[in-house]
């Protein structure tokens, strides 16, 4: 295991090359059965006015996770509040540097990435949760020799190369009884496939995605959950805009979100029919495997879109605050100047519900 300070270098190393190289691309380039039986409701939009753009940037290629923008737009409920949403495709730059360089106005982003951002100084925050829940798990082969996650001492998982990853990894092996004597390799989605073939033992999958896809081809997993070694869980996806348009564009933010409250709920309440809204408007060359896409979409709309009261979108400070806390605990928070932050951050700025709610009132 390496010594913390080393490490603590490292994870400095990893956040500046996240940003800076975000930066250069840039340059370059009720409860669950009520929300199944609510009736699609739509905000009267501004006949009069020219519809507002709202730039949304995705965090990967079209997938599940976005299903909710699809249908909305494949409904016409956008148009329907005075909103056109441009999809803009995924470049691998960050969606909270394109919002803080103007070149999007809502981006799909994660608890793991957000906290870092904003210690660095960049105000982006998080207007609605699209999953409740963590969907990435760590993950081995079923039928391979490693039956706990303390057995993963010595040995290689496939990563991301995110800032909290190889912490993540080195306390969980910990705190399973093992010494925490793991390394990563950054193989992006290469990484499922170097762990099919026997080239790393651990990988992190969406178990919504990459999990289903695996079982699909006759591939068995076995994973568990970072929740259950002590690290808190947290929304695994969310929406995010910069803090100045909340407090300057909150009409347009409001709408957009309301329109985009529907979407969600209606693949809540019609999975199948919202997947399949989201590979028409997409098209179907991007998914080559359609039953994969359905059955991600039954499984998010089951466990992991809406809160217990059946609300997609819903935040709170205790989701906020858990993994935040134990990202600034471990000197994972770093600022400007590339030094871990001394004071822990204001967990209630990383989010915000004044959007929210002011949409899901305006919904008629």
């Amino acid at each position: 295991m390496m010594p913390m300070f080393r490490q603590m270098l490292d994870v400095k190393l990893l956040i500046v090359l996240l940003i800076v190289a975000s930066l250069a691309m840039l340059t370059a380039c009720s409860d669950a059965d009520d929300v199944a039986e609510r009736p699609i409701r739509v905000v009267e939009a501004q006949q009069e006015a020219e519809p507002d753009v709202v730039r949304v940037q995705l965090d990967w290629l079209p997938n599940t996770n976005h299903t909710g923008i699809y249908v909305a737009m494949a409904q016409g409920w956008y148009e329907d509040v005075g909103i056109e949403v441009e999809v803009l495709p995924y470049s691998g730059v960050a969606g909270e540097i394109l919002i803080d360089q103007g070149a999007a106005d809502v981006a799909f982003s994660f608890p793991t990435y957000l906290p870092l951002f904003r210690a660095r100084g960049i105000d982006i925050v998080s207007i609605a949760a699209v999953l409740q829940t963590n969907p990435t798990q760590i993950a081995v082969l079923a039928d391979g020799p490693i039956e706990r996650p303390r057995d993963l001492d010595g040995q290689i998982y496939g990563g991301f190369g995110g800032p909290a990853e190889q912490p993540q990894w080195e306390w969980v092996v910990r705190a399973d009884g093992g010494e925490g004597d793991i390394s990563g390799v950054i193989l992006d989605t290469a990484a499922y496939e170097a762990l099919y073939e026997g080239r790393v033992q651990a990988v992190e999958p969406f178990v919504t995605w990459e999990g289903i896809e695996a079982r699909q081809r006759g591939i068995e997993l076995k994973t568990w959950k970072y929740s259950d070694f002590g690290i808190p869980d947290y929304p695994g996806v969310v929406l995010v805009a910069g803090r100045q348009a909340i407090d300057s564009d909150a009409d347009v933010l409001t709408r957009f979100l309301a329109a985009t409250i529907q979407g969600y709920e209606y693949a809540v309440s019609e999975p199948n029919a919202a997947a399949q809204m989201m590979i028409d408007v997409t098209g179907e060359d991007g998914f080559p495997n359609l039953e994969l896409v359905f059955e991600s979409a039954r499984l998010l709309a089951a466990q992991y879109y809406v809160d217990p009261e059946g609300r997609w979108g819903s935040q709170t400070l205790p989701q906020w605050r858990g993994y935040t806390a134990w990202l600034f605990e471990h000197g994972l928070l770093i600022d400007a100047d590339g030094d871990p932050l001394v004071d822990p951050p204001d967990y209630a700025a990383h989010f915000t519900n004044a959007i929210y709610a002011a949409a899901r009132a305006s919904i008629n």
